[in-house]
């Protein structure tokens, strides 16, 4: 993965629920950094972060769209600027704008990290025990 289509391709498939082809995108030992308290965390490993992508998306009706809006390339760090938008389960609309930085090695994702508005995942997002 080093091109913006295949960037995109990442937020697609994420959209779509495309797991396994997602899956193969990341490294065995990939690593998630997502911001926050009630949400943030460090994931490792490709089977962690897959869940943790999972019940994200799980948490939005047709879960939560994303759209790339600039992409860059420096060495093995991708980085996206995004915004995504969304309607909880419970009915509260959700949008929100960000930066993903993604670490590459030997053609798939090593690392993850997301910035973002995490004031607003707290007002709109269910809490964790509230997750399934």
């Amino acid at each position: 993965m080093t091109t913006e289509t295949e960037v995109r391709a990442f937020f697609d498939l994420l959209e779509r629920g495309e797991w396994d082809r997602l899956a193969s995108l990341l490294a065995e030992d990939v690593v998630l950094e997502f911001p926050g308290d009630r949400f943030g965390g460090r994931f490792t490993g490709r089977r962690r972060v897959m869940v943790f992508l999972r019940q994200n998306q799980r948490l939005f009706r047709g879960g939560l769209h994303f759209d790339p809006r600039w992409v860059g390339a420096c060495g093995d760090r991708v980085v996206v600027e995004w915004t995504n938008r969304g309607v909880t389960r419970e009915g509260k609309e959700y949008g929100n704008r960000g930066v993903t930085v993604f670490v590459l090695r030997d053609g798939r994702v090593a690392e993850i990290h997301d910035y973002l508005d995490t004031a607003l995942l707290e007002r709109t997002w269910p809490r964790r025990e509230e997750r399934r």
